[in-house]
């Protein structure tokens, strides 16, 4: 078996921000405007934790795709971790609503042997789909290859 080397990385759209921060400085406007400065320094408050939740969030999901397995990660307090072989992936499947149409990001979700698991703001998901299904037909066909080359080499060493 060769090494393992990274085929891909999924991108993490961070446009999701875009939201959360629009809404942050509404919140942080409404609280000037209905309390003057100690509304403006609650607002500010309740924009920054929000804003800074989602970002914490993006910033610490990854997944990567290498020729033997695939691995991944979501969370920053309630993590969830994903390292699993190729030949153990059961199904992916690609989510999308309505703020990911416009801004161009899906849920990625991947359910493998053991257990489901949701990587949120995955820019171009379907293309790292088709990366992830091409890498588990390569993986499929070479441990045939090695099967049979196992099988006849010990049909030929029986002779």
């Amino acid at each position: 078996m060769s090494a393992e080397t990274t085929i891909a990385k999924a991108e993490i759209n961070k446009l999701v921000l875009v939201t959360p921060a629009i809404c942050s400085a509404i919140i942080f406007i409404i609280g000037i405007a209905a309390a003057g400065g100690g509304g403006a320094l609650v607002g500010l408050i309740i924009a920054a934790f929000w804003l800074g939740t989602k970002y914490l969030g993006v910033s610490h999901t990854y997944i990567s795709l290498s020729n033997t397995r695939i691995t991944g990660k979501t969370g920053v307090i309630n993590t969830k971790t994903m390292d699993s072989p190729l030949n153990k992936v059961n199904n992916i499947s690609v989510e999308q609503g309505l703020g990911g149409k416009i801004f161009n990001y899906s849920t990625l979700v991947i359910s493998t042997s053991s257990g489901n698991y949701n990587f949120k703001y995955i820019k171009s998901a379907d293309a790292f789909k088709s990366r992830v299904m091409e890498q588990i037909e390569i993986c499929e066909n070479e441990r045939l290859k090695n099967q049979a080359a196992q099988l006849m080499g010990a049909m030929n060493n029986n002779r």
